[in-house]
C-alpha cells in the first residue's frame, strides 16, 4: 500500500505543477476577475463622487459672485454691473478670478480679459476653458459661466482649476494605490481560498486513496458543523462503513465456506485414494484417477480462495521477516526446471545478488510460483521464460516475463479478477485465481502488481517495498 499511496502523490504533485490548467486554478482565476470586477466601479464611482464633491465645493463660492453681480445689474442696470466688474477685476489676481462684460458688439466694457474666448457661446454652464488674464504671460484653464444679458451684454465669471487639477491627481494616485493594493490582496485571497478548498478536497482524496488502497478502516475527519463539507464527509463514513461491512461479510463467508468445504473434500479424497489402491484394476483405477485429480483441483482452488482472503484481511503482516531474493527465486526456478523442460521452455533467471526485503517467505513464494507457472502454461509458444529481480535502496523489482502472445492491455483488467479467465485461457487447466493472489500478496506488502506489454508477451511485474 506504501508503494500505492507515493504513485498516487507523485501523479499528484504533477497535477499541482499544473495548478493554472486545474479546477483549483480556474477557480482563482475567476475569484480575482470578481474582485477586480467588484473594485474598478468602487474606485470610478469613488474618483466620480469626490471629484463631483470637489467641483460643487469649488463653484460655490463662484455661484455666490455670480449671483452677486446679477444683483448689482437688477439695482442699478449695466452702469452700475459694469462698475462691479470692474471691482472685481482689480481682485482677480488675489482670488483667482476671470471676469468680463462686453456689450452687444462683443467690444470689452470691463474685466480682466481682452476679448470674449473664440467658440465659447452663451449662455453655457461651468465649462473648463483655457484663458489668458490680463498682466498673464500664458493662458490658465479656468472654469467659467456665461450670461446673457437683457440688454444684449453678455458676462463671463471663472475661477482658475490650479487647485481642483492638484486635488483630482491626489485623489487619482490615491485610487491608484488602493488599485493596486487590491491587486495582491485579491491574488493573496483567492490563492487562501483555493488552498483552503484544496485542503478539504485533499482530505477526502487521502481517504479514497487509502480506501482504494485497501485500508477500508480509513475515515474522513468530521467537525461536527453541519456544513455542506462537513455532510460530504459524514456521507462518506458512512458509505464506507457501508462497504466494509459487506466486504468483510463477503469475506468471512467466503473463509468459511473454503474452510468448511476443505474438511469434507479432503475425506473424499482419502476415501478415493484408498478405493484406487483397493480397486486398482481396469476401469475402476482410470476412473478413480479422474475423481481424484478433479478433487485435487477442488482443494487447491479453496487453498488460493483461502489465501487470498487472509491476504486482502491483512493476516499475515506477523509472519514477515528477512528475505534473500536471490536464494528464493533461484529455489522456484530450479523446482519449475523440469517442468519448463517438459514445455520445451527455458527459464532465465537474472538477479543481482544481496537483495533482501521483509515480507511473508511462503506467499511471496507462491506468488512468484503462479506467475512462473502462469509463464510456462500460456506463455511457453515463446520458447523462454524471464525471471528478474533488482533492487534499490526503496523497493524491491520482480519481473517474470515471456515472449508469447500476451493480453491485451484492454482485457488486463479482467485478468486480475477472482476466477477471471480469458477465452484463450479457459481450455487450460486453472482456477483464475493465480493473478489474483498475486495482487492481493503486493497490497498485503504494501506494494503494486502490475502487467506490461514484453512487445511480444507479457511482462508480470511485482513492486514490493524494502521494508513492507
Amino acid at each position: 500500500m506504501t508503494l500505492a499511496l507515493h504513485a498516487r502523490g507523485a501523479v499528484s504533485n504533477q497535477r499541482q505543477r499544473l495548478l493554472w490548467r486545474s479546477t483549483s486554478g480556474k477557480f482563482a482565476l475567476l475569484h480575482f476577475l470578481l474582485c477586480f470586477a467588484c473594485t474598478l466601479p468602487i474606485l470610478l464611482y469613488l474618483y466620480h463622487e469626490i471629484d463631483g464633491i470637489l467641483l460643487d465645493d469649488f463653484t460655490r463660492p463662484l455661484e455666490y459672485r455670480q449671483s452677486n453681480l446679477e444683483k448689482h445689474y437688477r439695482n442699478g442696470g449695466i452702469a452700475k454691473l459694469r462698475t462691479a466688474v470692474a471691482s472685481r477685476a482689480e481682485r482677480a489676481h488675489r482670488d483667482q478670478t476671470a471676469i468680463l462684460l462686453v456689450d452687444a458688439g462683443g467690444r470689452k466694457l470691463a474685466g480682466n480679459l481682452q476679448t470674449w474666448p473664440e467658440g465659447l457661446t452663451t449662455p453655457r454652464d461651468w465649462t473648463p476653458v483655457s484663458l489668458r488674464r490680463d498682466g498673464m504671460e500664458h493662458a490658465e484653464e479656468f472654469l467659467v459661466r456665461t450670461t446673457n444679458l437683457p440688454g444684449g451684454q453678455r458676462l463671463l465669471l471663472g475661477g482658475l482649476l490650479d487647485n481642483r487639477t492638484d486635488m483630482r491627481g491626489a485623489i487619482l494616485f490615491a485610487l491608484a494605490a488602493a488599485f493596486a493594493l487590491a491587486i495582491p490582496i485579491g491574488v493573496l485571497g483567492s490563492l487562501a481560498m483555493v488552498r483552503e478548498m484544496n485542503r478539504m478536497v485533499a482530505a477526502i482524496a487521502d481517504v479514497g486513496q487509502h480506501v482504494s488502497a485497501g485500508d477500508l478502516g480509513r475515515r474522513a475527519v468530521t467537525d461536527g458543523s453541519g456544513d455542506p463539507v462537513d455532510r460530504l464527509r459524514a456521507t462518506l463514513n458512512d458509505m464506507l462503513d457501508r462497504i466494509e461491512a459487506l466486504v468483510e461479510e463477503h469475506r468471512l463467508l467466503t473463509d468459511t465456506l473454503a474452510h468448511d468445504l476443505r474438511s469434507p473434500l479432503a475425506r473424499i479424497h482419502m476415501q478415493v485414494a484408498g478405493g484406487s489402491q483397493q480397486y486398482c484394476g481396469g476401469d475402476h483405477a482410470t476412473r478413480f484417477a479422474v475423481v481424484e485429480h478433479e478433487l485435487d483441483g477442488v482443494l487447491h482452488i479453496l487453498e488460493s480462495a483461502l489465501e487470498i482472503s487472509r491476504a486482502e484481511a491483512g493476516v499475515g503482516r506477523g509472519n514477515f521477516e528477512r528475505i534473500d531474493i536471490g536464494a528464493m527465486l533461484g529455489d522456484l526456478c530450479e523446482i519449475f526446471t523440469p517442468l519448463a523442460t517438459a514445455h520445451g521452455v527455458r527459464i532465465i533467471l537474472q538477479c543481482e545478488g544481496g537483495i533482501f526485503a521483509c515480507g511473508d517467505r511462503i506467499l511471496l513464494a507462491r506468488a512468484i510460483s503462479n506467475l512462473i507457472d502462469n509463464a510456462l502454461k500460456y506463455g511457453s509458444g515463446g520458447g523462454e521464460v524471464n525471471v528478474e529481480a533488482a533492487g534499490s535502496g526503496q523497493e524491491v523489482r520482480f519481473v517474470v516475463s515471456d515472449r508469447a502472445e500476451g493480453i491485451p492491455e484492454h482485457r488486463r483488467k479482467e485478468a486480475l479478477r477472482k476466477f477471471g479467465r480469458l477465452d484463450d485461457a479457459r481450455t487450460t487447466p486453472g482456477s483464475g485465481l493465480g493473478l489474483t493472489l498475486v495482487n492481493a500478496v503486493a497490497v498485503l506488502h504494501g506494494g503494486v502488481f502490475q502487467l506490461e506489454d514484453n512487445r511480444p508477451g507479457l511482462r508480470a511485474v511485482l513492486l514490493l517495498p524494502v521494508r513492507a
